[in-house]
C-alpha cells in the first residue's frame, strides 16, 4: 500500500460522507458529476481535507497576529483617552451624594450619609491612617493631625445609628449636618 492509498483511506474513514443525503440527492452521486474522481469520492475527500488543514493554519496565524496587536491597541487607547486622576472619582461620587442629600426622601438621605462615610474612610485609609475600620482610624488620629476630628466622630456616630438600627428615623437636618461634616473633612484632606 503506497502513501496516497493510506492517506485516501484515512480521509475516507474520517469523512464518511457518502451516506449523507441532501433532499433526494445523495453525496455519493457526486462521482457521476465529477469523473476525475478515480476511486469515487476519495480524491474529493483528500482535497477537502487539505483545504481544512490550510484554513486551520490560517486561523491559527490570524489568532497569533491579533494577540500581538492587543498591547498596541491598549497603548493607543491610553494616548487618546488617558486615565483620569483618582480625585475625579471622589468628586463624581460626592456629586452623587449631593444629589441624594437634596432629595425629599429619607432613604436617599440615609444613602448619602452612608456613602459619605465610605468616602471619608477610603480617603483616610489612602492617607495612611492606621486601623481596620473608620472607628479604629478615628481613635488612632491625634487632634493635631485632623482639625475636623470631633465633627467627623459626630457624623460617624450618625452613620452607625443608621447601619445598626433599621428603624432609626433620620431627620433631614441631621442628615444634612452629617454630610456637611464629612465634606469639611474631605476638604481638609484635600480630597475635594
Amino acid at each position: 500500500m503506497d502513501t496516497s492509498d493510506i492517506v485516501s483511506s484515512t480521509v475516507a474513514n474520517l469523512f464518511n460522507i457518502s451516506d449523507i443525503n441532501i433532499g433526494n440527492f445523495q453525496l455519493a452521486q457526486l462521482t457521476d458529476y465529477f469523473s476525475f474522481t478515480g476511486e469515487g469520492l476519495g480524491t474529493l475527500k483528500l482535497i477537502m481535507a487539505g483545504l481544512s488543514l490550510v484554513f486551520a493554519v490560517l486561523l491559527i496565524a490570524l489568532i497569533v497576529k491579533l494577540n500581538r496587536l492587543t498591547p498596541k491597541k491598549i497603548s493607543i487607547v491610553n494616548v487618546f483617552a488617558p486615565p483620569r486622576p483618582a480625585s475625579s472619582g471622589v468628586n463624581a461620587r460626592w456629586e452623587e451624594i449631593t444629589r441624594h442629600i437634596n432629595s425629599t426622601r429619607e432613604a436617599e438621605w440615609k444613602f448619602a450619609v452612608i456613602e459619605a462615610d465610605k468616602i471619608v474612610d477610603e480617603t483616610l485609609k489612602n492617607a495612611g491612617f492606621a486601623g481596620e475600620t473608620l472607628g479604629e482610624r478615628l481613635m488612632n488620629i491625634d487632634r493635631s493631625q485632623l482639625e475636623t476630628l470631633e465633627s467627623l466622630w459626630t457624623a460617624h456616630k450618625i452613620r452607625n445609628r443608621l447601619a445598626h438600627d433599621m428603624n432609626y428615623f433620620l431627620r433631614y437636618a441631621e442628615a444634612k449636618r452629617a454630610v456637611d461634616m464629612y465634606e469639611k473633612t474631605l476638604r481638609e484632606l484635600q480630597a475635594l
